[in-house]
């Protein structure tokens, strides 16, 4: 800033940011920037642009500036929802109070705020007796906490095909929106000077400077990851609503973030630009399902793409009804024997009593009956709680008693049975089933025999493992402790534990939706016609997600694959072994794509969408 004596101050200064835009002025009488909403022609050059990179996927909300290594900010993808006006008055005429109602990130090791809680004082006991009045007409409470994608909006521990279908469609754009309003108050994108110096508002600030501070222009243009790019189009309804979720998400970012220019890209397109490939076949192990993608020359083929719901949700899923020994089915298909021994020699699962104890409630103290518990009863019934026991369960998923998916380090004596396979089944008997309980005890006792180079108490550490509420699994002297060691194997079983299997007609339908994963790459390569495509494609196999950081995964593929296909083709897994390069690597892809020189005429600016639409960013952005 210039000072008030400086004798080389001129009597107005105009200031614009280095794509051609007025963003602010100053006048001699008063030093005080305003706003001038005048945008005038862009022109894209040079490899310096400082661009925006925002992916919101199924469970973490990745952003940071374009030519950056790593995203900075990653948060859950859900937001709060405030119940109460907080200071915001009715009748004012401030613009886009939904903005200000929602807010992130969210916790999930807390209670949401108290007013995200909307009780019914005529529930009487909260609504404990009744789930069914849990609901959004406040007859029992209501819990503001918004997944941002229909996915996650359901409660249920195993989707079903309705459920995977709906993977990568936002039930609310405005939660979508807020999660990129966080990252612009945390990384100060908005602002008339440079990101690095630029104005950061504090929480105490009215509502009405936080207000103009959110419809101030920035100086970056913005690169979202596509989301319904992770969406097979199966039907003409599904691929409408793609198409209207696209449409929406280019409004969202020019009319709501203030974007001066735009750009949608696929993420499957973006990690093979992560791993510096043109051509790749993406294997996508996510949270909420397993995607195959094929990139051809920089192109998704949409017909070549398959969908799994076996993910990291559906493995914590099943871990979870292990610990609990509370199955899918009917009541009558439960028998004694579950894998941990028998019920009435002690031998019941560790969470049979009260459930797996997500973070939240194991570090909080109530008193029955409180408003506190009150509040538990209300989570319980949204996604809220959901979430906070997938956590849970993933910290467990990914502790050190996982053993790799390499074959050299299998049981010897069980290496052809299927983690969970013959639970509470009621056609065994119990005698048998005891026979079999303490055969697979002296085989796991036999691979576990500690090693002389491992101390005894690293030796336990890695047999037994604490929940967050204290409760201690065995991992040793049980089946069903053994099978957990084990669990990363149903992502490629060919056969499923009877407990998450649905117990209705449609069975063949869900097994379609829930292939593994070495036959879901067969899938996909049985669709490209081009046999010299198809070659080049098994050559270059990428690994990305989160999930797919399970030990020995990248090796347990690239060997299925090498008994399913045929012998002229040759199988090459690319697994990169920095675990940030594999979470995130769709946003390391925008990261790079955004910083080429090359890239910059591809954007959409402000005046061509002004000028014809969301229209022209559909065409422009068709994968």
């Amino acid at each position: 800033s210039c000072p008030d004596d400086c004798p080389g101050f001129p009597d107005s200064v105009v200031l614009k940011c280095h794509y051609g835009y007025n963003i602010a002025s100053f006048s001699s009488k008063d030093r005080r920037p305003f706003l001038i909403p005048k945008y005038i022609d862009i022109m894209y050059c040079g490899d310096e642009t400082g661009a925006f990179i925002g992916d919101v996927g199924s469970h973490t909300a990745r952003f940071g500036y374009g030519g950056e290594d790593c995203p900075k900010v990653v948060v859950p993808s859900a937001v709060y929802e405030h119940f109460e006006s907080n200071g915001v008055d009715k009748n004012s005429d401030i613009k886009n109070t939904k903005r200000v109602r929602f807010s992130a990130p969210v916790s999930l090791m807390n209670f949401p705020p108290n007013d995200c809680f909307r009780i019914s004082p005529k529930s009487g006991d909260g609504g404990a007796s009744d789930p069914s009045k849990f609901g959004g007409d406040g007859s029992g409470g209501d819990v503001g906490f918004i997944p941002v994608y229909q996915s996650l909006n359901s409660n249920e521990q195993f989707q079903d095909s309705t459920g995977i279908s709906q993977d990568g469609l936002i039930q609310d754009m405005d939660a979508w929106a807020c999660l990129w309003e966080h990252s612009y108050d945390v990384l100060c994108v908005r602002g008339n000077r440079k990101h690095t110096l630029g104005h950061k508002h504090s929480l105490s600030e009215n509502i009405a400077s936080s207000q103009l501070i959110q419809d101030m222009p920035i100086d970056h243009p913005l690169l979202a990851v596509d989301s319904t790019s992770t969406v097979v189009e199966t039907s003409l309804h599904i691929a409408n609503d793609c198409e209207k979720q696209r449409a929406l998400m280019l409004e969202t970012l020019f009319e709501s973030l203030s974007a001066p220019a735009a750009y949608l890209a696929p993420s499957a397109m973006l990690s093979s630009f992560a791993y510096g490939r043109q051509t790749a076949l993406v294997v996508d192990v996510g949270h909420t399902g397993t995607r195959i993608t094929p990139i051809v020359d920089g192109y998704v083929l949409k017909n070549g793409s398959c969908r799994s719901g076996r993910g990291g949700k559906w493995l914590c899923s099943v871990q979870q009804s292990v610990l609990e020994g509370s199955w899918r089915g009917n009541v009558d298909t439960i028998n004694k024997w579950n894998g941990w021994k028998l019920w009435d020699k002690g031998g019941a699962p560790p969470c049979r009593e009260n459930g797996v104890i997500p973070r939240y409630i194991a570090n909080s103290k109530f008193r029955q009956g409180s408003r506190q518990d009150k509040k538990i009863q209300l989570l319980r019934q949204c996604p809220f709680h959901s979430m906070t026991i997938h956590e849970a369960m993933y910290e467990m998923i990914t502790s050190p008693h996982i053993m790799s998916l390499d074959i050299e380090n299998h049981h010897h004596g069980d290496a052809s049975t299927v983690p969970f396979c013959g639970y509470g089944g009621i056609e065994s008997d119990d005698k048998s089933n005891q026979e079999s309980d303490n055969m697979e005890i002296v085989h796991a006792e036999e691979e576990t025999e500690k090693p002389s180079n491992i101390h005894d108490e690293e030796f336990n550490e890695r047999k037994q493992y604490e929940l967050p509420d204290g409760t201690i699994v065995d991992l040793k002297k049980t089946r069903a402790g053994a099978d957990l060691c084990r669990i990363p194997e149903l992502l490629f079983s060919g056969e499923l534990p009877s407990f998450v299997q649905p117990h209705t007609e449609n069975k063949e339908e869900y097994f379609k939706t829930m292939m593994p994963i070495q036959h879901l790459i067969h899938q996909s390569l049985d669709i490209i016609l081009d046999a010299d495509v198809r070659k080049e494609l098994c050559s270059s196999i990428l690994l990305t997600g989160a999930s797919s950081l399970l030990p020995g995964m990248g090796k347990k593929i690239s060997l299925d694959l090498g008994e399913i296909l045929p012998s002229t083709y040759k199988c090459k897994v690319i697994a990169s072994k920095y675990d940030v390069e594999r979470k995130y690597a769709a946003w390391i892809g925008g990261s790079i794509l955004s910083s080429l020189g090359s890239f910059q005429q591809l954007w959409l600016s402000r005046k061509e969408y002004d000028e014809y639409g969301a229209v022209l960013g559909l065409q422009r952005f068709k994968s």
